[in-house]
């Protein structure tokens, strides 16, 4: 299985609520659900509060966010700290610094943080962190990864445990599978606690990880670049809107008010820079004169490509903002900004049409933003509007 196939599900929830009208969507810096919505919900803020029921999914990523209320779907969370109070009746999916769980998960519970803390029953349970507290029990397999984990509870199924500095199993534990742990030190089960399947203890200077498990670490890894990744383009681009947005506005125009014809010429003008120029660089480079000119353009090339890349989410952004809302494409704020690059980044992660989108779109923007300078550098007296 393609590490794509399982991230890019992920990340595509959160496009849901710009593709879907039936989901209920809102982004802002404080944002409280106090109201049940019709549908599925999408939410993004710096602190986000859910204190009423939801008959759908739940999307959020915020720096707080917390649910007072049941969930009849899947909860799919990223943020600072989560805190789930209430029972979710599909599957859990978290990553952030602290992730807390308190309420019943009838699904499936995966999380990955610095703190987790699962209080309450589940169904199959994988947990990676730091400090790992798992007390709420399991119906299926229990996998936990951290460096201090305390496992306590009725667990139906296997557990298994890697713990790189300390393993604690606490007082009246239920274990009707097996238990094989990996920890620096063999622990001591207390004689209230039963392993009905036995133990086994790998050591951790004999541990060894299997083919499945090395496959878990690979995709993990990959899966936190991808979003780490994700996250930086996201807040690349939604700094550079915000804090320039003189310049969205120009190059909007001119990429959404041409017809194809002028827009193929955008983008052959990009594609022409973009070969180009590495070949001049190349030929400057191999003279002493040219060198450090040849230096300086390899700068400012790699500049143009990374600014023409981020301006391409940024206008996805607007395109997104004329689709779900009818308003104005040119007008692009941060917040736009950050959705677009979300979407854009996502699409050109897709197998086999990704590259052919970040191409085309990079094109564009490469042109139209060429074609900017120009007319700003040498002092046209023709306005930023003007046909190509």
């Amino acid at each position: 299985m393609s590490t794509s196939r399982i991230i890019l599900p992920v990340l595509l929830a959160l496009m849901l609520p710009i593709l879907s009208h039936a989901a209920t969507f809102a982004e802002d810096k404080t944002i409280v659900v106090s109201a049940p919505p019709p549908d599925n919900t999408y939410l993004a803020g710096v602190s986000v509060s859910v204190s009423a029921p939801l008959p759908a999914d739940l999307a959020a990523a915020g720096g707080t966010v917390t649910t007072y209320s049941p969930i009849k779907g899947d909860a799919l969370i990223t943020g600072g700290t989560i805190h789930l109070q209430e029972a979710v009746e599909g599957d859990v999916r978290a990553a952030g610094l602290q992730v807390l769980i308190d309420g019943p998960v009838t699904g499936d519970v995966v999380v990955g943080g610095g703190t987790v803390k699962v209080t309450a029953p589940a169904r199959d349970v994988r947990l990676f962190g730091l400090q790992v507290l798992a007390t709420g029990g399991a119906e299926g397999p229990v996998t936990i990864y951290g460096t201090d984990v305390t496992l306590a509870g009725e667990y139906a199924g296997d557990v298994e445990i890697i713990a790189s500095d300390r393993l604690i199993i606490g007082p009246d534990t239920h274990i009707r599978g097996t238990l094989r742990y990996n920890a620096p030190q063999q622990i001591e089960i207390p004689a209230s606690s039963v392993v009905d399947g036995g133990v086994t203890y790998t050591g951790s200077y004999a541990y060894v990880p299997t083919n499945a498990e090395v496959q878990k670490f690979a995709i993990a890894g990959a899966g936190i670049f991808f979003i780490v990744r994700a996250l930086a383009v996201m807040v690349a681009a939604g700094l550079l809107a915000g804090v320039f947005p003189i310049f969205s506005a120009p190059l909007a125009t001119r990429v959404f008010t041409r017809r194809y014809a002028r827009l193929s010429l955008l983008a052959l003008l990009g594609f022409g820079v973009l070969i180009a120029a590495p070949a001049l660089i190349l030929l400057l480079s191999v003279s002493f004169v040219g060198a450090a000119i040849a230096l300086l353009l390899g700068a400012a090339y790699i500049l143009l490509v990374f600014l023409s890349y981020l301006y391409a989410g940024i206008l996805a952004g607007g395109a997104v903002r004329y689709l779900a809302t009818k308003r104005s494409a040119t007008l692009i704020s941060w917040k736009d900004a950050i959705v677009g690059m979300l979407v854009f980044f996502i699409a050109g992660s897709l197998p086999y049409v990704g590259g052919v989108i970040t191409l085309v779109a990079l094109c564009i923007t490469l042109g139209a933003l060429v074609s900017n300078l120009y007319l700003f550098a040498f002092h046209r007296t023709t306005s930023w509007h003007t046909e190509f």
